[in-house]
């Protein structure tokens, strides 16, 4: 385990012997795409570290359907992070591939923080990270369907390049749509020759006019049918 705890940059600033001891405590896991991996309000008795895969961070809304909040991913690994403070899961994570994850109790996650200031740092610019998000996505939570779509797809896509392993409904979840209303979108925009997309994956073809969509407001004209490049 301490070889395959050795692979995240998260971890390479540990002594080895910091290392040895976290492994002995850790716990490699396997989820396959659809299965919940912890639950909205459950104790938060451990911190999730994404080896392979991606994860869906979901919330329940106020009129009851799921909203997809963050995916974490190996390039941002830490998931759960309400297991700082011992309490129960701020919302609920699910595989959105089959997943491989290594589970840490939070005990020990926490004892790390306390004694690796240069691991405590990294773990708080991942936060400031997802703060920072957060605060995007809540701005842009009154625009146009088609902006808060640009905006997901720009973001994923620093994540996980030109094709987004993601389906129709799992970005109707990020986005806070109707999946009815996501795919109307989406096939004027691939219309446009902006996105592709095929069987569980999108792909974006022309960032550029994303990027002009979200900066600028303007609303994808339904009538058009003409590729924007």
């Amino acid at each position: 385990m301490d070889d395959i705890l050795a692979q995240f940059p998260l971890f390479r600033t540990l002594p080895q012997p910091a290392l040895n001891d976290l492994a002995a405590t850790c716990e490699l896991r396997r989820f396959h795409k659809g299965e919940t991996i912890f639950a909205e309000g459950q104790p938060a008795e451990a911190v999730w570290i994404v080896k392979r895969g991606w994860v869906s961070l979901v919330k329940g809304t106020p009129h009851g359907g799921p909203a997809t909040i963050f995916a974490i991913t190996p390039a941002e690994p830490v998931c759960g992070i309400s297991a700082f403070e011992h309490g129960t899961y701020s919302a609920t994570a699910i595989a959105s591939t089959d997943t491989q994850l290594i589970k840490i109790p939070s005990e020990a996650f926490s004892r790390l923080l306390d004694h690796h200031p240069a691991l405590a740092r990294q773990v708080l610019a991942i936060c400031c990270q997802r703060i920072r998000r957060m605060a995007e996505a809540i701005s842009l939570a009154q625009a146009p369907v088609e902006q808060r779509i640009a905006y997901v797809l720009l973001r994923l896509r620093r994540t996980f390049g030109k094709t987004i392993p993601m389906t129709h409904q799992e970005l109707a979840r990020m986005v806070g749509t109707r999946w009815e209303t996501s795919i109307r979108t989406l096939s004027i925009m691939k219309r446009r020759g902006w996105v592709a997309s095929s069987r569980g994956r999108m792909t974006v073809l022309v960032p550029r006019r994303l990027q002009v969509l979200l900066t600028n407001g303007k609303p994808v004209p339904s009538s058009s049918n003409g590729v924007g490049h």
